[in-house]
């Protein structure tokens, strides 16, 4: 019976095939080798279907956001917990600097220059006194040889020699001032060089008073002094937030026995507690136009794989990370032109709560993946 059952069964299977044969393709008006291969296209466009799918799924990861633009949510008590305070960021102006050094310079120098200029300049006054008594003998003992004939020739001859004399010292003493003031000149400029040899000598009295120290600058080799530059920063402790104004005065023309590479330059400043010898850090303005941007404090910078970061708060609750590449390191933080806008609301703190929130985040959504 079950032998029959099973026969009956595979004889249905049969006569049902057989009709799928014939009458399909009596229905589609095609043969059976044309309706096989419509079936096969239709597999294969539904194959293609599925992998553009899959593409334009791969293509969705490609584009998310980074991580930096993810967006953490806090409520309050987390808020509270995490000690999130904010600030609005303001515009800011700011000149990128370059840190170099100084040297207070020894006035001493300056006092023997000015001694070797005034002893030169004695020597040609008294020179001159010679020259014009003995021209003034020999004037007039050639008058009275002249005229009454009552001077001997050889009186006459003498003054005439003595006049040559003291012609050859004035002359001697003349050359003398010109190498004095040339010697000046080479070693100082022509800026400090008036303060000796010429009419303007207040800014030497202040130095040798002491009001004012001069000091030597040596800019790193790669820089050079912008144009209009008129001051930059001192400082004895290497503390920016200490240092104080120093005053153009001229470039270094010498840089005394010392070997170096960078442009030298003098500037002026109030002594304080400088002394002559000391070392100072410098901080000088790179260029002659600020940069534009905003101040990211340092309490609201957070670093993650070697970059600075920081958040801003969008929304109630609601933070974002930002990238703060290529900003300027500053005294009390980082300068930003790009990145960051202001009128923003900046977290001052509890950037670190934020960014493990996010990393928390990161690792639910990739194990719900």
């Amino acid at each position: 019976m079950k032998l029959r059952g099973r026969l009956a069964l595979w004889l249905a299977i049969v006569v049902a095939l057989a009709a799928i044969f014939f009458v399909v393709p009596l229905a589609s008006d095609s043969s059976w080798l044309g309706v096989i291969d419509e079936w096969v296209e239709e597999y294969n466009e539904a194959v293609e279907e599925a992998q553009t799918d899959d593409d334009d799924d791969d293509g969705h990861d490609d584009t998310a956001p980074p991580a930096g633009n993810m967006i953490v949510m806090l409520d309050d008590e987390a808020q509270d917990y995490a000690g999130i305070e904010t600030r609005t960021l303001i515009a800011s102006s700011y000149f990128p600097e370059v840190q170099a050094q100084a040297r207070v310079m020894d006035v001493a120098v300056l006092l023997d220059a000015r001694a070797d200029y005034n002893q030169a300049r004695a020597a040609l006054n008294v020179a001159t006194v010679g020259e014009s008594s003995a021209k003034q003998e020999l004037n007039r003992l050639t008058k009275l040889s002249q005229g009454a004939g009552s001077v001997a020739t050889k009186n006459v001859n003498y003054a005439a020699a003595s006049w040559r004399e003291a012609k050859a010292r004035l002359l001697g003493t003349q050359f003398q001032l010109k190498d004095v003031k040339d010697q000046v000149r080479q070693a100082w400029g022509e800026t400090i060089s008036a303060w000796v040899i010429g009419s303007d000598s207040k800014p030497l009295e202040r130095l040798v008073s002491r009001q004012d120290r001069l000091i030597l600058v040596t800019l790193p080799v790669e820089k050079t002094l912008p144009a209009e530059l008129s001051f930059i920063r001192i400082a004895r402790n290497g503390i920016r937030h200490d240092a104080r104004k120093a005053y153009f005065v001229a470039p270094a023309v010498s840089s005394s026995n010392q070997v170096v590479q960078g442009e030298t330059y003098y500037f002026r400043t109030a002594t304080g507690k400088l002394r002559s010898g000391m070392r100072l850090d410098v901080w000088l303005p790179e260029t002659d136009e600020p940069l534009s941007g905003v101040v990211i404090p340092n309490t609201a910078v957070v670093w993650y794989a070697g970059q600075a970061w920081a958040y801003v708060e969008l929304g109630e609750g609601k933070y974002q990370r930002r990238s703060l590449k290529g900003s300027i390191n500053m005294q009390d933080g980082l300068f930003v032109q790009q990145g960051m806008e202001q009128s923003e609301s900046l977290v001052l703190t509890g950037s670190q709560m934020l960014l493990s929130e996010e990393f928390r985040w990161q690792i639910q959504d990739e194990d719900d993946d």
